[in-house]
């Protein structure tokens, strides 16, 4: 079968032109380096005083806004131990995958990285995430934690990091335009059919009924399928009843005109910015990140969440980042860096920060915020029934046969059982390999 997938041969060549466009500084794809290790002891400090510092290297791809209060822990961390220097390197969110990657095949990694949940398990596969299980079991902490993010950390039953932030999926929906024709709101109770109903109704000359992502990326893939889990099947049943059932559904608001036809080339942050956020949308398939986005967008909003239509299961999608450790070498000192950053105090801070849900349970049964805000307390309820994307080690991949297979349907290329059973087909022999 053709597949639409580069060999690892091909992938190993381009990788090697990416090293030699990315040699030097390595700054050219990110949002430029910081070095953290001002606050604690200098170097000359210590050798003066006898003390032997290890230098420990730190990737991160949140935003500038959301890197602040990091780097001042890490400053704080290096204050609790000076023998510890960590450095830190900003590199874009859409750049981390590739640069680790580079980085694995001209073995130039950092000592600790974050990564996006669904890649921990494919560096893992690989043997580029060190296995931090006897370091995790000693901790004793994942007890505290969500069970789906710390299911993204968990591969062949070894643990290869800990869970960082989170976030999933619910649905907003505008107030102002569901008061306009006369709707109730949508709630927890709501059913597929009150979806589709809702959907149909609130669609106007001025707005649509629904906005979500069907850009042909992981963004795509993670808007889309929820519908196919709750509709009883996944990446692995793509040619069952509950596939198409899931896919139709969104083929006909998208046909139907009850969303915008610029959706399969738009972000999540687009389309909030662009349809959502201007009141041209009654709902929208969003995560909890978006919320901030909002608010600094159009503060007068007048909008709510809920948690997803009811069907056959009950079902969001985990986000949000893990910590993985990738050498060997400084092993004691980055695990120490990790287990600080994981604190439940400090994940709390960060995650409140930031705008996203910690993944640790305990933090948010102490937070006010998760637990009493009327936008963030629903995504907290549902990440209780979230679950991780594949975990997959060649997740990647499978996305890309959703994504072919969604997109093939919108455009009119293919049938919904046409591109489900293609999709089927290439994942099959995806996950055979």
């Amino acid at each position: 079968m053709k597949k639409r997938l580069f060999t690892k041969g091909i992938a190993l060549g381009l990788a090697a032109v990416m090293l030699a466009g990315c040699s030097g500084s390595g700054t050219s794809t990110s949002q430029g380096s910081t070095d953290a290790g001002t606050t604690g002891q200098s170097a000359e400090t210590q050798a003066s005083q006898g003390q032997e510092q290890t230098t420990i290297e730190m990737w991160y791809h949140i935003s500038p806004d959301q890197a602040t209060l990091l780097l001042q822990m890490i400053d704080e961390f290096q204050e609790l131990h000076p023998g510890i220097k960590v450095e830190t390197q900003s590199v874009a969110f859409a750049e981390i995958k590739k640069q680790l990657s580079i980085g694995v095949a001209a073995d130039q990694l950092p000592d600790v990285t974050l990564c996006d949940t669904v890649d921990n398990v494919s560096f893992a596969a690989m043997g580029a995430a060190m296995d931090i299980t006897s370091e995790v079991e000693a901790w004793g902490e994942l007890e505290n934690y969500f069970e789906a993010p710390v299911n993204s950390a968990r591969y062949e039953d070894k643990y290869y990091g800990v869970p960082y932030y989170s976030n999933c999926l619910a649905i907003m929906y505008n107030k102002d335009i569901f008061d306009e024709m006369g709707l109730e709101y949508p709630d927890s109770d709501w059913t597929w059919d009150d979806f589709k109903d809702m959907t149909a109704k609130t669609t106007t000359a001025d707005h649509y009924g629904l906005t979500m992502s069907l850009i042909k990326s992981e963004e795509g893939t993670f808007d889309v399928l929820p519908f196919i889990w709750q509709a009883g099947a996944d990446y692995d049943s793509l040619d069952s009843e509950g596939a198409g059932e899931a896919l139709t559904m969104i083929n006909d608001f998208y046909q139907n005109g009850y969303m915008s036809k610029e959706l399969i080339s738009m972000t999540q942050a687009d389309m909030c910015a662009s349809l959502f956020a201007t009141g041209k949308s009654a709902m929208m398939v969003a995560g909890s990140w978006l919320n901030t986005n909002i608010q600094n967008e159009n503060p007068d909003l007048n909008y709510g969440v809920v948690t997803f239509p009811n069907y056959k299961n009950a079902a969001s999608p985990i986000g949000g980042g893990n910590i993985m450790m990738m050498k060997d070498d400084n092993r004691e000192a980055s695990w120490e860096l990790m287990k600080f950053l994981s604190s439940k105090e400090n994940s709390r801070k960060f995650c409140e920060d930031a705008g996203y849900i910690s993944p640790r349970e305990d933090a948010v049964a102490e937070s006010t915020l998760w637990l009493d805000d009327p936008i963030l307390s629903v995504y907290t309820e549902q990440l209780k029934l979230a679950k991780a994307r594949g975990p997959h080690p060649k997740w990647p991949e499978i996305s890309s046969a959703i994504q072919f297979a969604y997109q093939d349907v919108l455009s009119g290329a293919k049938s919904v059982d046409d591109a489900l059973k293609q999709a089927a087909a290439e994942v099959a022999e995806i996950i055979s390999e």
